[in-house]
């Protein structure tokens, strides 16, 4: 456990997650806003509807801390959290040290403080932000989120399960995560498990890579780890076009597929991209290339008008 716990500190430290856009803030995913948007391309579910519970008792392993917090907000925040928890330990099927710190900062300076920053330019999709706890108070392997209160009281019910999904499944899968993992399957995956059971349609939860695709541009290539950290207002995007890539390799092997996928890049034998190469063609009979062809068919049929 002790050596699991370093390097999964080490990864995030070379990757930081702080600024973990998570890609949701958007119309349909704050309160108030109808979910299925009329005129928008749905799309099954990968993972099904809700899944059973498959771990009880995951109370046990969550803590939720907020000085001069509402109660009322605790306790949202630990329904939120003890759900999130028990679908995310329900879809991944390995070991992982499912025990989470959930803490809540008062105020927006409160959350600066804790975080450590805001993310580029300060975007207020900014919710939830993991950060690696080693052995310490909270005991070996904890996780610990940060919310932030101004926007995740923004957020619908659906909309906080996706954050929270996003980030519980960087902890899930970071025990996996070795050196080199592109970023666009990190954030891809995470994406993927969050939105499952959603039921937002695509031209909605990507309204961004949505309106360029429409208006005749497509990604040439699976986004770049610096397109996650880019200043030029295309983060969201990024992550839209991740979330995307790895749904499409969920549809065709599932999300069990997509997560041996995922294991097979993240800890497999030889250099990062022999591990990606070996992954499109064991799992999909493909190369990069092809898939990036097939992705860009993908977006096109998914996201432009009919």
């Amino acid at each position: 456990m002790y050596g699991q716990v370093n390097r999964v500190g080490r990864w995030w430290r070379e990757h930081p997650l702080v600024m973990s856009l998570v890609a949701v803030v958007v119309a349909g995913l704050v309160a108030g806003v109808p979910l299925v948007i009329a005129g928008g391309h749905d799309h099954p579910d990968v993972a099904g509807p809700a899944r059973p519970r498959l771990d009880e008792g995951l109370s046990e392993r969550l803590t939720v801390t907020g000085s001069g917090v509402p109660p009322a907000l605790s306790d949202q925040v630990r329904r939120d959290a003890d759900d999130a928890l028990g679908y995310v330990r329900g879809v991944w099927d390995g070991p992982w040290s499912d025990h989470v710190v959930v803490e809540i900062p008062v105020d927006d300076a409160g959350f600066r403080a804790r975080a450590g920053r805001m993310g580029a330019g300060g975007e207020a999709a900014i919710a939830v932000t993991p950060v690696p706890a080693e052995t310490g108070p909270d005991g070996p392997g904890a996780g610990r989120v940060i919310l932030r209160r101004e926007v995740y009281e923004r957020l619908s019910a659906q909309g906080r399960q996706v954050v929270l999904r996003h980030e519980l499944t960087h902890f899930a899968s970071a025990a996996v995560t070795g050196s080199g993992t592109p970023l666009w399957l990190v954030e891809g995956l995470a994406e993927t498990v969050g939105h499952a059971g959603v039921p937002l349609a695509t031209t909605r939860a990507a309204a961004e890579l949505a309106a360029d695709v429409r208006s005749g541009w497509l990604p040439d290539a699976l986004p770049s780890d610096a397109q996650f950290s880019a200043a030029d207002g295309t983060i969201l995007r990024s992550y839209q076009e991740a979330w995307l890539a790895c749904r499409l390799i969920a549809d065709r092997l599932g999300l069990g597929g997509l997560i041996s996928f995922y294991r097979q890049v993240g800890s497999g034998r030889g250099d990062p991209q022999s591990r990606l190469d070996g992954a499109f063609r064991a799992f999909l009979g493909t190369t990069e290339a092809g898939f990036v062809a097939q992705w860009r068919s993908y977006l096109r049929a998914g996201l432009s008008p009919s």
